[in-house]
């Protein structure tokens, strides 16, 4: 005996988005200027974009500023490199 599949709920986009907010997430994923921020730049192989960092030592549990400079492309020219990237508000 088939069941019937349950139906789809929509999910409310406002429920999540601050009411001063102009736009809710989906009108933000439509945005041409912002959908081509997220658009890979870079095909597998291709050198990362150099990024230039301040460099912090945490070697005492603390957030200390060093002199020093990270520099990626000084590092991925030695070894192999992963960035990850994550995001929190």
């Amino acid at each position: 005996m088939a069941t019937e599949p349950e139906p789809r709920m929509k999910f409310d986009w406002r429920s999540i988005t601050p009411e001063d907010s102009p736009k809710t997430p989906i009108d933000t994923m439509k945005d041409p200027e912002l959908r081509d921020l997220a658009t890979p730049k870079l095909s597998v192989g291709d050198p990362a974009f150099d990024i230039e960092l301040p460099a912090y030592d945490f070697s005492d549990g603390s957030e200390r500023l060093t002199d020093e400079t990270f520099h990626l492309s000084a590092i991925a020219r030695d070894q192999p490199v992963a960035l990850i990237f994550g995001s929190y508000t």
